[in-house]
Order: structure tokens, then C-alpha cells, then sequence
């Protein structure tokens, strides 16, 4: 909804990347009110993975946001331009998404459209989330209509197709549809119509992510889809439990939060490998 300029943010001389909304949509109530909203919802949390919004305002008539200059592309760029991500990159990117993710949720913001294209790379390694134009708050409220379903079709949580509230679950979720497109190269249900994309994320179980990567370590593809469960309460309890699992099954670290196993394991997937005992570790799905 809107047209994004690099720019300098005077008085000051530092770079920002200028989003002014569409000349079309300015006399628009309900687009005005979600490019303040999402100023508000960007300007409630302060966290290193989050963009900040540095200014907002109006000027002839045209609503902007002034949001820090990332100098680097999206993941959805990324993942266009060099396919999969190395796995390394892989925990990486999901750990840094995961943590700004649940400092949203810990001030009571659910994000609503986590997805590659809102992921800013930056040259050091970092991946910051963006974009909260859709952004659910305790205090303020949603521009939607009843019944009206707002996200990225790709990403979308199940229980939100079925006309429920958005909740840190719905984030976690379009969180694991992110990990499995950036170890697969595609989003869990691409190349579907519309309607078949929908009826997947309620009734489709997705492929094996690591199917065509032998650099994948055994249980990679279980430890994605923990976060793919049909039901919010199946899926693992926090952003950054899930990240922590990713981490855990690729043996960069040495214990994994628990989680609800899966009750019917996918058949073309494998079992996870059996580590070290662990307290925390999740219990494997049983073996197809």
C-alpha cells in the first residue's frame, strides 16, 4: 500500500527508507489509519531484530513512515536470487525472526504477516523483521471487518482460514512455513490455486522440506514441521522454542524445548535421530 524511497532524515543526515502511501489510497480512511497504526504497532517495541520506525507524519496531504535503513535485500530476494539457504544460515535467520517475533508477542502484538519479502538481510548476518501493517494489538484495534481474513495466503495458519483470532501460535506457524521454504526453495503449498492453497493449511500434511538436501542432519525436517501443526496447541509453545528445536536438530545446540509430539507423523518423513538424553528433549513421533 505503499511507495518506499531511500532517503535522508534531516536534521540528522542518516539513511531511512521512506514509505509514503499510494497517492490512490491517501484519501482512503482505512488505509490512512493502518499506515498510523502501523507506526504504532512498530513503535511499541524496541528489539535489535525488530526495523524501527524512526518518524511518522504527514506531509501535503500524504501519510509517510521514516523506517531505519537496512543496506541489504529481503529473504524472499535471497532466496529468488540463491535458492535454499545454508543450513547454518537456516537456524540463523529463523533464531533472529524468532526472537523479535516474541518480543511482539510479549507486549501483546501478534505480527500477521511473517514472510520472506518482510524480512530485512543485513550485511553483518542479521535477519530483522518488518513490516506491521497488519499488526494485532491488545490496545488498539484490528482494521478488518468480521469475518475478514488479513495475511499472506502462503503463510497463513490454519485456525485463521477457519475465521479464529490470530494468536503468537498463528506467528509460529507462518514462522515454520518460512524455515520450510528457506530449506526447500518454495513455501509449504506453492503452485496451487488459490482455493487449493487454502484447503491445503487445513487438510494437507506438507512434503518432507530436506527431500533435496543431503546436507539436511536426520530429524532437520521433523524439527520444521513441529511448527506446521493443524492445531495452535500442537505447535511449539514460543518463537524461539521452535528456533531452539531448529537448533537442536541440526547439533548446534545441546538441548531442544518440549513440545507436543505430532500425533500421526507424515509418512515419507523420517524419525528423528536419537541424541543424547536430554530432559527437554521433544519425544519423536513413532516410526511410520
Amino acid at each position: 500500500m505503499g511507495v518506499v524511497f531511500r532517503a535522508v532524515h534531516e536534521p540528522d543526515g542518516g539513511e531511512v527508507a521512506l514509505k509514503i502511501l499510494r497517492a490512490e489510497l491517501s484519501g482512503d480512511d482505512t488505509f490512512r489509519q493502518r499506515f498510523v497504526h502501523e507506526a504504532r504497532a512498530a513503535g511499541e517495541v524496541r528489539h535489535k531484530h525488530l526495523v524501527p520506525i524512526e518518524d511518522a507524519g504527514e506531509a501535503d496531504g500524504h501519510p509517510y513512515l521514516a523506517v531505519a535503513f537496512v543496506r541489504g535485500p529481503t529473504l524472499e530476494d535471497r532466496l529468488a536470487k540463491g535458492g535454499p539457504l545454508p543450513i547454518d544460515d537456516l537456524v540463523r535467520v529463523v533464531a533472529h525472526v524468532a526472537s523479535g517475533l516474541d518480543a511482539l508477542h510479549a507486549a501483546g502484538i501478534i505480527h500477521r504477516d511473517v514472510k520472506p519479502s518482510n524480512v530485512m538481510l543485513d550485511g553483518s548476518g542479521g535477519a530483522n523483521l518488518t513490516d506491521f501493517g497488519l499488526a494485532k494489538g491488545r490496545a488498539y484495534t484490528v482494521l478488518t471487518k468480521p469475518g475478514m481474513v488479513m495475511g499472506t495466503l502462503d503463510y497463513l495458519a490454519p485456525e485463521m482460514l477457519r475465521g479464529s483470532a490470530a494468536t503468537p501460535a498463528s506467528d509460529v506457524y507462518a514462522l515454520g512455513c518460512l524455515a520450510y521454504e528457506c530449506t526447500s526453495g518454495r513455501a509449504p503449498f506453492s503452485d496451487r490455486s488459490m482455493f487449493e492453497l487454502a484447503s491445503a493449511h487445513l487438510n494437507v500434511e506438507p512434503v518432507d522440506p530436506c527431500a533435496n538436501r543431503p546436507d539436511a542432519p536426520a530429524g532437520l525436517s521433523w524439527a520444521i514441521l513441529q511448527a506446521l501443526a493443524k492445531e495452535p496447541e500442537k505447535r511449539p509453545p514460543t518463537a524461539t522454542a521452535y528456533a531452539t528445536m531448529l537448533s537442536f536438530a541440526t547439533g548446534r545446540a545441546r538441548s531442544s524445548p518440549s513440545t507436543p509430539a505430532p500425533s500421526t507423523p507424515s509418512p515419507s518423513m523420517p524419525s528423528p535421530p536419537t541424541p543424547s538424553p536430554s530432559p527437554n528433549l521433544p519425544e519423536p513421533p513413532p516410526s511410520p
